[in-house]
């Protein structure tokens, strides 16, 4: 029963997949469609999605829901990925250059870094190094 219950869980994350997918391309139209002379909404909402498309990824790896932080993790893989796929949504708010050059947007416009930053930040929480005694 309980193997049947781990397939039933797999193919629920599967169909949410779908949905949010669904859901954030409609919205991704409906902010080409709106978008005029400013694009900074763009860039944040493109952040958004794919920073919480990450998270959802990371559901399907995460074996146990307790908060064990992953200190490692979270300084050297999350913070770095965040702060990389923040550049181009705050820069498009203020005002000057970007001061690290085009390889940013490259980097950017693969999406990868905003979907790392998600991944990471739940793996940080909830896949901690907490040592267990062995009593045997």
């Amino acid at each position: 029963m309980d193997k049947v219950w781990s397939y039933g869980w797999k193919i629920l994350w599967v169909i949410g997949l779908f949905i949010l997918l669904i859901i954030s391309f409609d919205l991704k139209q409906q902010i080409e469609e709106s978008i005029n002379y400013r694009i900074e909404g763009y860039f944040w909402y493109i952040f958004f999605i794919r920073f919480l498309l990450g998270i959802y990824l990371s559901f399907i790896c995460i074996k146990q829901w307790k908060i064990h932080f992953n200190y490692p993790m979270l300084i050297g893989a999350f913070l770095p990925c965040l702060i990389i796929s923040l550049v181009l949504p705050v820069s498009s708010i203020t005002t000057g250059a970007v001061p690290f050059g085009n390889w940013i947007a490259k980097v950017h416009s693969t999406g990868l870094t905003e979907i790392a930053a998600g991944v990471t930040l739940m793996l940080g929480i909830f896949h901690g190094t907490k040592k267990e005694k062995n009593w045997l």
